[in-house]
Parts: C-alpha cells; structure tokens; sequence
C-alpha cells in the first residue's frame, strides 16, 4: 500500500474532491455534518453543473472511500485518469466558476435611445440582427425592446388599417413601451460577477429572453454585455470545455 503523498492520480483526486466538498459548502452554507453524496444532492437543485454531473459525483463518493483507507489515509486503490479528471473539471467550474462577461468580452451591445423612433428601432434590428436591444433614457437603462413583442403590435396596427409609416416615425421607442408594457418581464439585470452556471439557471428558472450585465448589476450601472436564451448552448459549450 502507498501512502497518499506518493500516488499522482491518487493524489488528484483527493484534492478535487476536497475542493469541491469545501466550494459547496462554502457557497450554499452547508454544514460539515452532512455526506458529500447528502450534499450533492441538495445542491443539484440549485447548481446546474452539480445536477448535470449529480449520478457521477455520487459514484465518486463511495471511489473515495475505496481509494483511502478511512483511518490510515493510506492509498489502496488507484482511480483511472478518466475520473480524476472529471472530478478536477467540476471542482475547477465549482470553485472558480468562469463569469459570463469574460465569456462575452468580444462581443458589442448594440443600445438604443429612447427618445429615437421605432422606425429607427426597425433599422437598427435588421442591421444588427439581435431580436432583444437594451432601451436607455441618460445613461438608465428603461428596458428592453424585443422583436417578437414588437412585431405582434406591427400585426395589430396592420389589421387596424392605420397608416404604419406613421407610427413607425411618429411613435418614440419610451412611448410604445409606456402604451405596451409586456405581460411579463421577460430580462433581467445582474451584475459583472455573474458566472455562466448562475446565467444558465436564470434562463432555466425564470423563462427569460435575455439577461443584461452591468457593472453593479443596475440599471444606472455601466453596461458590459448582454445574453440571450439563444445563447444558452454557448454557454454550456464553455463550461464543458473549461
């Protein structure tokens, strides 16, 4: 048998899975008294990579009691390189979780004022090609105009008979979203610290079109990016590869 400090993979995994044990508790404020398998599963609720890994992780937990001796911390069983690494790459996005601003770093927002037309909101959209442009009145962000909402109305105003070049060029962006609030909200705001996972759960739990990221997670907050749920598998892309 070899003690611990002398098995690489051995050695690894140990370490991964500490980290991750820790990272876990640390974030969701759960107490050591309670498994690693225990808090797998009450985290999977509330992390997606931990739910997306939960049936592996918990197989991971009885390995480690196979490759420690409880009481001698002693090696006697070597973990394939296959799960070491799978155990470091979740412990890795669990600890120090990628952010989404860095995930989106290249990428330009394309804003509009408010105070511009919705003829000019039509323009932007089919150059830029984005279904959700930010709205901003001095540098606040007052909301969101979105394409399919938009484009619902456009239909209504047609089947009314009214003259659509004039409301395109006589209608503000601020006043059509005074004169048609959505039903729901359907983006939120979040600061620059959100990580990807955080962002994949907001789109999963709250049916969002797009999540705006300013500086201190404000309206009034600088500006740094902007994620629609278009971008999701992206996003999931990356944490994969991380």
């Amino acid at each position: 048998m070899s003690q611990l400090s002398s098995s690489t993979l051995a050695t690894r995994f140990v370490n991964a899975y500490n980290l991750l044990d820790h990272s876990l508790r640390a974030q969701y404020n759960f107490k050591t008294n309670i498994s690693f398998s225990d808090l797998i599963r009450r985290t999977a609720t509330l992390n997606q990579v931990i739910r997306l890994y939960e049936d592996d992780l918990i197989d991971l937990a009885r390995l480690r009691n196979a490759i420690i001796h409880s009481k001698s911390e002693q090696v006697i069983a070597e973990p394939h390189e296959n799960v070491v690494e799978l155990m470091e790459k979740v412990a890795r996005i669990i600890s120090t979780p990628p952010l989404v601003v860095e995930a989106i770093k290249s990428t330009n927002v394309n804003i509009i004022n408010a105070e511009q037309s919705l003829r000019d909101y039509v323009v932007m959209s089919s150059t830029v090609g984005h279904s959700n442009i930010p709205v901003y009145k001095r540098d606040m962000l007052i909301g969101v105009l979105q394409r399919h909402s938009f484009l619902g109305h456009i239909g209504y105003v047609m089947k009314e008979g009214k003259d659509l070049d004039d409301f395109l060029i006589g209608t503000t962006i601020e006043q059509f979203l005074i004169d048609h609030p959505p039903r729901t909200t359907r983006f939120t705001i979040v600061s620059a610290r959100v990580t990807i996972e955080e962002a994949i759960e907001l789109f999963n739990n709250r049916q969002l079109s797009a999540i705006i990221i300013t500086s201190d997670g404000t309206s009034g907050g600088k500006l740094m990016g902007i994620v629609t749920n278009a971008d999701i598998i992206t996003l999931m892309q990356i944490l994969d590869g991380y």
